[in-house]
Formats: structure tokens, sequence, C-alpha cells
């Protein structure tokens, strides 16, 4: 029966296991033991796929080690794939493609993929065509995801070191625009990924309301991420994500309760999809917060799931 709450789990990514698999057993000990639901994976850092193939071996290991633990699994795909890249989309597509395949020998119901990017310069030119382009790709994959008996969540970007450059933009930077982006594909197989940190960021970068943002989101949001974020941009000057928590810039991955955001306003818009799960992103040098921020998402789940009882 499906989970009738709109937030339905949480948890935690794996903190950079490098293809380590012991890692990955011991991050999703740690997350059983402090009572998350649910753990994300990232696809490139678990060494089980080579040129868009899955290695067998490898597979059947982190399968067993998914299977013996109690937490949902989701998938986030290599943050690279990008629906608007023309020129390169056959590479694109074989790293979705597997991404949805390594899914489902896992058990993962959800993979992640980030919205579109392209240049300026581009995006200028053929707003319209590069949008009509990403839809027809997500709606082929949404066929391949649906088919696996899972989804693709699209995700909302955060301002980049190439958006700050002014190499790359994305419609995502705003989440309204990517709201009705998936609107526009309406397929069972593609849901949304709010990220409420990249939210922040973009907001401060092109002067718009975060929590504005969410409302508008919110009823296309089948998968959450969340961390803290000052929504400042980072500075070309401090390029090492590693500095940006300390500095307050950037795509900080910050534990909950940082200060740099308003939990409970983004709570009150979130009136996501039922049976949804949030996933805490935290930077690894955070990662001695977890149980703190787990908390605090744990709180800002009853929150959300209170919406409907007040209603």
């Amino acid at each position: 029966m499906p989970n009738p709450l709109r937030i339905a789990g949480i948890g935690a990514n794996l903190g950079g296991v490098a293809g380590d698999l012991d890692a990955v057993r011991a991050q999703m000990n740690e997350l059983i033991a402090l009572g998350a639901e649910v753990v994300e994976c990232y696809a490139s850092d678990l060494g089980v796929v080579a040129d868009a193939g899955l290695i067998p071996g490898r597979v059947a290991e982190l399968r067993e080690i998914c299977a013996e633990r109690p937490l949902a699994i989701t998938l986030h795909a290599p943050i690279p794939i990008d629906f608007m890249d023309r020129e390169n989309i056959e590479r694109h597509r074989a790293a979705a493609r597997v991404s949805v395949e390594l899914a489902a020998e896992i058990g993962a119901g959800i993979v992640v993929i980030h919205a579109g990017r392209a240049s300026p310069e581009a995006w200028a030119r053929d707003a319209d065509g590069l949008l009509a382009f990403e839809r027809d790709e997500l709606s082929a994959l949404g066929d391949i995801a649906r088919d696996a008996g899972l989804r693709i969540a699209l995700e909302n970007i955060s301002p980049n070191p190439a958006v700050i450059a002014g190499r790359l933009t994305s419609y995502s930077l705003d989440p309204a625009a990517l709201a009705r982006q998936l609107a526009l594909v309406d397929h069972p197989g593609v849901t949304g990924c709010l990220d409420y940190s990249h939210a922040n960021q973009g907001a401060g970068l092109l002067d718009l309301d975060p929590v504005a943002g969410a409302r508008a989101m919110a009823p296309v949001t089948g998968h959450i991420h969340i961390s803290e974020a000052s929504g400042r941009p980072a500075i070309p000057s401090i390029a090492a994500q590693h500095d940006w928590m300390y500095f307050g810039i950037g795509d900080m991955h910050a534990p909950l309760g940082s200060g740099c955001m308003d939990l409970d306003a983004l709570a009150d818009v979130s009136d996501v999809l039922p049976g949804t799960y949030a996933i805490l992103e935290l930077q690894r040098h955070a990662r001695a917060m977890l149980g703190d921020s787990l908390t605090r998402l744990r709180a800002f789940a009853r929150h959300v799931n209170a919406l409907d009882r007040a209603a």
C-alpha cells in the first residue's frame, strides 16, 4: 500500500565511499543506527559501472549489501548527465540508461538527474528548442524507468562554478521554471527533485524568493534534497568546495541548524507528493553532525506531514 504521508521517510547520502563497498556497509549501518529509513548512493562513486555498462560481480555485492539492510535505496545518477548537450547526447543517454539499470539491480525506486544546462549564448538562441529536446529525452528515459518499476527525479541545479563564471546557465536555477517543465513532460516515470539548498542559492543569484520557488515546485516534487546554504554565490578565488561552508558561499552542504535558511517557512509551503523521501546531503567534514541534522530533518518532515491535518 502506498505511504499516505507526504514525506514517507528521511535519510542521507553516502559520504564519499570512493568505490569501497565496506565503507558502503559501514555508512548504511550508521544511518540505520541513527534511525534513518533511506540512503542515497551516488552512482559514479560506487565503482560498479564502466563504459556505461554494469560490472556484474561488483553489482552483485552491492545488491546484497542493499538487500540485507532495512533501508529504502535511492540513486543519484552522475551529475554531468545533461539532456541539453545535443552534441554528446549518446553518451548522456548511455549514462542515464545504465543508471536506471543499476537502480533496478539494487532496488532503488528513484534515480536523480540534474536538469539541463547550456551556454548563455545557446540558451538565448534556442531556449524553447533546448527545453523541447530535454522533454523528449526525459520522456524516453521515463518509459525505461517506468518499465523498470522506478522513477526519474529531475533536480534543480545550484549556481555552480561554471554558472558563476558565465559559461553555463540553467532554467532550473528557478524551481518555478523546473515545475513548468515537469508539467509539460507529464510522465508517470518522471517526477521532480526539489533541492532546497540549490533553490536558496539560485534565489540569491537571481534575486528571487526561495520560499516562492519551493511553493511552485512542491506539487510536482517526489523527492527531496536538503542541506543549509546561505544563498550567496561562490567566489571564483575560493574554488574548493571544502572551504565553502566555512566562508558561507556556494553549495555549502552545511548541517541543518546552521541558520542559513528558514526551514519552517519552507516546510509550510512543501505540499510535496505523497511517498516522497527527504535526503540530507552533507559535506564530508560536516558528517560529524549527521545525527543532529537527521533529528532536525525528522522535525521538518513532521511539519510537512502536518500540513494536511491543518488544512
